[in-house]
């Protein structure tokens, strides 16, 4: 199994996060109003996701767990994009999101020497391990596609028992989604083990047969066997499938210019080659800044469990972008 250490590293990403976030639970009133309520309307979005990851992955017969912060990601970082589409006509909306980020890993030790005991009353001796290096490539796309209908749209004002005003545009929305999360995961690993040794009693002796079904490499990377007796492969895996979601959104507006939000799915449920189980949760809010550009802020969980390719993983972390209005 892998686990990428967490190395102390200093970074602009997470202060800028903090001060964004700070912005928004203080934002002023401003004079200048937020555009009026239209019967359909146009949302792009851009963001960064400093998020962490958690996950066992496969490649043939070679199993990684990753285990990484924002920190350790962005050091293997190859590449990353974000980005959403939201459309609404009257009371009929569409979630669009989407993601793609590749993360190239290396891990190496020099040799290492275990005791080594075939026989419960036999002899024992030493198996010297050879040098080893596990790098990888992750490369994983997603694709969110949630239509929905809005199935209640109060006016703030009236939910606590005050006067509504003609004037105030402040609404309670609540959305109900249903639709699919499509994945893509290419994972590349390369071993190379140079042959192991054994000794008994000092002198070299065979190696009978395999020591171990499987063994960890230093508990990061679990191979078979036989590589024991050296190894200088390569393998690669894709895998995609459609997970079916179901969902919920409630924006309530603070402000004029200031809302609050929270959005969560899940699906799969072993439908086809579906996930056995996706889930989706963010709390966020957002600051209208122009007619046409706000500010986006929130922490956003995303996790799948699938046996194969992708299993028991979690991204999770900050999320910061920009929207342009329509």
């Amino acid at each position: 199994m892998k686990r990428i250490a967490s190395r102390p590293r200093l970074g602009i990403g997470v202060p800028l996060v903090t001060a964004a976030l700070l912005a928004l639970c203080v934002a002023p009133d401003a004079t200048a109003l937020p555009p009026a309520e239209r019967s359909w309307e146009i949302q792009l979005s851009m963001y960064g996701w400093l998020a962490g990851l958690n996950a066992d992955i496969e490649a043939g017969d070679v199993e990684t767990e990753i285990d990484a912060s924002f920190r350790d990601i962005l050091k293997d970082l190859g590449w990353a994009v974000f980005g959403g589409l939201e459309a609404r006509y009257e009371r009929f909306v569409l979630l669009t999101d989407a993601m793609g980020m590749q993360l190239v890993t290396d891990e190496s030790g020099s040799p290492r020497t275990r005791s080594f005991q075939r026989f419960a009353n036999g002899p024992g001796g030493d198996v010297r391990f050879g040098e080893y290096d596990v790098h990888s490539r992750l490369t994983t796309w997603m694709l969110d596609v949630k239509p929905g209908l809005r199935v209640l749209s109060h006016p703030i004002g009236g939910l606590f028992g005050g006067a509504e005003q003609a004037d105030d545009p402040r609404r309670l929305d609540v959305d109900l989604l249903a639709g699919f999360r499509y994945w893509n995961v290419t994972n590349k690993t390369g071993v190379e083990i140079e042959p192991a040794s054994l000794t008994v009693g000092g002198q070299p002796a065979a190696l009978p047969g395999l020591v171990a079904d499987r063994i960890d490499i230093d508990g990061k990377v679990n191979v078979p066997g036989a590589f024991l007796r050296g190894v200088d492969r390569a393998k690669q895996d894709t895998v995609d499938w459609l997970d079916p979601l179901v969902g919920l959104r409630v924006t309530a507006d603070v402000t004029q210019r200031w809302s609050v939000f929270a959005l969560g799915d899940v699906g799969g449920w072993g439908v086809a080659n579906a996930s056995d189980l996706t889930w989706q949760a963010m709390l966020g809010s957002q600051l209208q800044l122009s007619e046409h550009w706000a500010l986006r802020a929130g922490y956003r969980a995303l996790g799948v469990n699938r046996d194969t390719a992708f299993d028991d993983g979690i991204l999770h972390g900050p999320q910061i972008g920009a929207v342009f209005r329509f």
